[in-house]
Parts: structure tokens; sequence; C-alpha cells
């Protein structure tokens, strides 16, 4: 359901470092790779089965 929010993210990343925003980019991309991490615990534990 929330799956969009890394593509946004990683989208407005890639507008920002287009508009040479690098320092900003690296964050969004941070921010994208923390949502990415989150996603992933709670559907490999929950929805998998799998014990991380």
């Amino acid at each position: 359901m929330y799956m969009f929010l890394p593509f946004l993210t990683a989208f407005i990343g890639l507008v920002l470092v287009w508009f040479e925003k690098r320092l900003a980019g690296l964050v969004m991309l941070a921010v994208t790779a923390g949502i990415l991490m989150f996603w992933f615990q709670i559907h490999a534990t929950t929805h998998l089965k799998i014990s991380l």
C-alpha cells in the first residue's frame, strides 16, 4: 500500500540532483534506503515468516 513512498523519495532525490542540489539528493537517498529497510523488516518478518 505504501510502496509508492520509496519511488516518490527516489524521484525527488533525482530531481534534486538534476538541479545540482547534491547534498539534498544524498539525504533523499538515505530516506529512500531507510523506508525500504523499514518496509522489508516488517514484511519479511510478519508476512513471509522469516526470522531476521
